[in-house]
């Protein structure tokens, strides 16, 4: 997920310095391009036509685009939201990467059959179903919980399942 996090460190830049490029991403056909994105992104994932490190990462740049400009008017001016789920998300897919994702190849036999037995268990939250319901939880910002809750568990869900792609292709 290198290009969600810097999706995530641009939009906390922006966000921090106050950037006159903000009400741009607060205007509906932007918004709504970036939540657009994101459904194509998760339909060609799903009918399997990208591979998954490509369609997870333009899910997710699209979905927190469509968050930030969906979700800024409705809350009042500096909510600390938009200030810390980017650099949540930034630190989070960022540690993923290097933790798991990066070091995949090299885990020993218990770690692997760890993760198969882990990925047979999760496989009850597809990845296809959570990033449906990071769309559910993006279209219902009354309940502003759900959609951080769930987005985060799509990402570490997409990362047990790339760290078993690498593993499986080796």
């Amino acid at each position: 997920m290198p290009i969600f996090i810097i999706f995530c460190v641009v939009l906390t830049t922006l966000v921090q310095t106050q950037s006159v490029y903000l009400p741009f991403l607060n205007q509906e056909p932007v918004w709504m391009s970036g939540a657009y994105l994101a459904g194509l992104f998760l339909l060609g994932g799903c009918l399997k036509k990208l591979p998954s490190s490509v369609w997870q990462d333009g899910f997710s740049c699209g979905v927190l685009w469509a968050w930030y400009g969906y979700w800024e008017p409705l809350f009042s001016k500096g909510s600390p939201m938009f200030h810390v789920f980017p650099i949540y998300y930034a630190l989070l897919c960022g540690w993923m990467l290097l933790a798991f994702i990066n070091k995949s190849p090299r885990f020993d036999r218990e770690s692997r059959d760890a993760l198969r037995y882990l990925q047979r268990y999760l496989s009850r939250f597809d990845t296809c179903a959570l990033a449906v319901g990071v769309l559910i939880g993006l279209a219902m910002p009354e309940h502003y919980l759900l959609y951080p809750i769930v987005m985060t568990l799509f990402i570490v869900r997409s990362t047990f399942q790339r760290c078993l792609e690498i593993i499986e292709s080796q």
